[in-house]
C-alpha cells in the first residue's frame, strides 16, 4: 500500500471512531487511529470465545470493537465519562461488552477461578503503577498485551548488564515471560506523542506471591540504588559486615546490575532468613 493510500486508509479509520473528543493531557489521552495497528495488537493477546478481557482505558474503541467481535467477554474500563458514555451508545449491540466508568487503578478483578486476560493503550505517566497492579493481581491474569512508551518497553524487557535493567524489569520478569513485540509510530494516534510507543506481551508463569514480596521490591529499589557498585558494599550498608559472608564470591565482587531476577531474588531470601535468625 502506498503512503497516500495508507493515510487515506487512517483518515477513514479516524473518521468512524465515534463521537468527536478533544484529548484530556491530564489522562494522557492520543487516540489510535490505524485499523491495521489495531488488529495486530488485539491478534496479540490470542483472543479466543469464551476468554474474559479487561480493557484498559478503551478510549474511542479502536480495539474493543474487534475485542468485542472475537466472541470474548469484554470488561471496559474507561476513566473519561463522556467516553465510557459515547462506547456504550455506539457499541450497545454487543451483549458481551460492559463499559464501565472508573479508575483502572481501583477496579476490582473477577474472583473466578478462570484467569482473565488484559490489554490496553495505556497512558505513559501510568505504566509503572499498571504493572505494578497487574504484577500484584496475577493470580487472576493470565497474559497482558500493552501498548506503552518505547522506551519503558525497553525496560521492561531489559537484560541483566544493560542500562536499561533495573527494578521495574526485576518486578515484572521474575514473575512473567516478556517480550517485546512491535513499534507504534506517532502518525498512528491523534493527536500524535512526540515519542514511538511499542506493544509489550508478557504471560505470568505464576500466579504464587514470593515470599515477603513487598520486602522483595523495597530490596531491589534500595540495590539499585548503589548499582554502579560493587554489591557487597550495599549489603554492608543494609544489613552488615558480618552477611557479606552469606555471599558467593561473585555476588560480593559483581554489581547488582548484573544480576538476573531469579539470582536477586535467591540472595534476597538469604539475606532476610538470617537477618531473622539474628
Amino acid at each position: 500500500m502506498t503512503g497516500r493510500r495508507k493515510d487515506l486508509a487512517k483518515r477513514e479509520y479516524a473518521s468512524r471512531v465515534p463521537a468527536p473528543h478533544t484529548a484530556k493531557r491530564s489522562l494522557g489521552q492520543n487516540f489510535l487511529v490505524d485499523e491495521n495497528i489495531s488488529r495486530k495488537i488485539v491478534s496479540a493477546l490470542q483472543v479466543v470465545p469464551g476468554d474474559h478481557v479487561i480493557e484498559i482505558g478503551p478510549g474511542k474503541g479502536a480495539l474493543t470493537r474487534l475485542l468485542a467481535k472475537s466472541g470474548a467477554r469484554v470488561t471496559a474500563v474507561e476513566k473519561d465519562s463522556r467516553l465510557a458514555a459515547d462506547l456504550r451508545q455506539s457499541l450497545a449491540g454487543y451483549s458481551n461488552l460492559e463499559v464501565l466508568e472508573g479508575d483502572f487503578l481501583e477496579f476490582s478483578f473477577p474472583s473466578s477461578p478462570a484467569r482473565c486476560k488484559v490489554i490496553g493503550n495505556i497512558p505513559y505517566n501510568l505504566t509503572s503503577r499498571i504493572v505494578s497492579r497487574l504484577v500484584d493481581e496475577r493470580q487472576r491474569i493470565e497474559s497482558a498485551v500493552l501498548m506503552i512508551q518505547d522506551e519503558v518497553a525497553r525496560r521492561l524487557a531489559a537484560s541483566p548488564g544493560t542500562k536499561e535493567y533495573g527494578a521495574i524489569s526485576i518486578r515484572l520478569q521474575i514473575v512473567s515471560d516478556v517480550e517485546k513485540l512491535f513499534i507504534v509510530t506517532p502518525q498512528c494516534f491523534r493527536p500524535r506523542p512526540k515519542v514511538d510507543s511499542r506493544v509489550v506481551r508478557f504471560v505470568f508463569k505464576t500466579r504464587e506471591p514470593l515470599g515477603d514480596e513487598v520486602g522483595f521490591v523495597r530490596f531491589v529499589k534500595a540495590a539499585f540504588g548503589m548499582r554502579r557498585k560493587m554489591f557487597r558494599h550495599f549489603v554492608v550498608h543494609s544489613y552488615g559486615k558480618r552477611f557479606v559472608d552469606l555471599l558467593e564470591e561473585k555476588y560480593r565482587t559483581g554489581r547488582v546490575e548484573t544480576f538476573d531476577p531469579t539470582e536477586i531474588y535467591r540472595i534476597f531470601a538469604i539475606l532476610e532468613s538470617n537477618a531473622r535468625d539474628i
